[in-house]
């Protein structure tokens, strides 16, 4: 390779071109973040979450500098030093953006030592976040969902049969790319029988599809599917884990339980198409219902699924302790989507979540009446008879049988003549 030119001109063209570069790569970020609107929850959210908020987060025993920047007004309050962290449109005024930007060891933040340090294009963000007003917002999960707008789709040789399918088509028409050709009846029946049942279709069930020409065969098939006692299996499977189900007890001997009547409630709460409200209502305290049935009863078998003990040498108050601790845990990750355990023990770090708001949710289940040793049992107490609906309905026929004899004794005496033989 010939080696590069040099004259005089070099010296001033060299660190010239460098400054425009990096110029012109600062002038591209800056437009290109003025460009896009600033949203606080996809774009500054993540930013004080991962950086700050240990810091300078909910959790009020390890706050420091007394800043608080998971909440708008904690984060615009006047600091211990007499400054602002947050002043909307004023960056220099703003010490979260100075302290930021400082070359200073002893007052960069995020501190040296805490091994984290925010990206250009992080601190570029916060920059025009300040500057356009510095607007609060909640994580995306606490906002109320907002019906987007359908697309429209411009290459009319693409199908669309539902709205769904315009918002990927138009995504994939940004992207210069196309959609896949349509599925085959013999795919169509594998995905969606595999989806509602978890299992593949049948043979005889394949024939029956492809055999109907019908304009819908397609949503006969999803209609018959969906009446099969499978879907509610495949379904329950899925909120079983969520609830810990198992049949054994989880510690040490791990010996069998029988809570499976339980699994069979969230089977047929699937298979008849039971309301979520009513679902979460009968786990949570279907036993509390005026006059429970026996079904609402055994739906609070989502509260006896977790982990138990029966080792020698355990204490009980330690054990009622743990498993309404695990009960709030769960109950949060299911119903709230929310890792509540950090609240255990402190302030929650990033979800919204005091340790006081913790244990006011512990105190409803530290109420439950059961032994705090399960001692291996296979039905540790407190338990019930759950006959399912054949051995009702059977007990029920024998029951008026039996009341239906009772009733013809008094007759049937009356024909009985007696003579005592002494």
């Amino acid at each position: 390779m010939p080696p590069f030119p040099f004259n005089n001109n070099s010296r001033i063209f060299g660190p010239l071109a460098l400054i425009c570069s990096v110029l012109s790569l600062t002038l591209s970020t800056n437009q290109s973040l003025g460009a896009k609107e600033i949203n606080f929850s996809k774009d500054i959210l993540p930013v004080l979450s991962n950086n700050c908020f240990e810091c300078h987060g909910p959790d009020q025993a390890k706050r420091k500098a007394g800043l608080r920047l998971d909440k708008a007004e904690g984060a615009k309050a006047e600091l211990e030093s007499g400054s602002i962290g947050l002043v909307p449109g004023n960056i220099s005024e703003s010490e979260i953006y100075q302290r930021i930007m400082s070359d200073d060891p002893e007052e960069v933040m995020p501190p040296a030592d805490s091994g984290k340090e925010l990206t250009e294009e992080e601190t570029e963000r916060i920059r025009e976040w300040i500057k356009s007003g510095g607007e609060w917002g909640k994580h995306w999960s606490f906002e109320k969902p907002v019906k987007s707008k359908v697309p429209e789709i411009t290459n009319n040789e693409w199908k669309t049969e539902n709205p769904i399918d315009r918002f990927i088509h138009s995504r994939l028409g940004k992207e210069g790319m196309n959609p896949e050709k349509e599925a085959t009846k013999e795919t169509l029946i594998r995905r969606v029988t595999f989806d509602l049942t978890g299992l593949p279709p049948t043979v005889r069930e394949i024939d029956h599809f492809l055999s109907d020409d019908s304009g819908n065969a397609y949503e006969k098939l999803v209609d018959r599917i969906l009446k099969s006692p499978r879907y509610g299996e495949q379904m329950a499977r899925i909120w079983l884990d969520a609830a810990r189900y198992a049949d054994t007890h989880g510690l040490h001997l791990d010996n069998e339980r029988s809570v499976w009547p339980y699994r069979d409630w969230v089977i047929d709460s699937f298979n008849n198409n039971q309301s979520f409200d009513q679902f979460t209502i009968e786990q949570l305290a279907g036993d509390l219902l005026p006059e429970p049935s026996i079904e609402q009863k055994v739906a609070t078998g989502f509260n006896r699924c977790n982990v138990t003990t029966g080792e020698g040498g355990s204490i009980d108050a330690e054990y009622y302790v743990r498993y309404a601790v695990e009960r709030v845990e769960t109950t949060s990750t299911v119903w709230l989507g929310l890792t509540a355990g950090c609240a255990n023990c402190h302030d929650h770090k990033f979800d919204p979540l005091s340790q006081k708001e913790f244990y006011q949710l512990f105190s409803y289940f530290y109420s439950l009446t059961e032994k705090a040793m399960d001692g291996n049992k296979l039905l540790p107490p407190p338990s019930m008879k759950a006959p399912s609906k054949i051995q009702r309905a059977e007990m029920a026929f024998l029951k008026d049988k039996i009341t239906e004899a009772q009733n013809q004794i008094p007759e049937i005496t009356k024909t009985i003549t007696y003579q005592d033989p002494h």
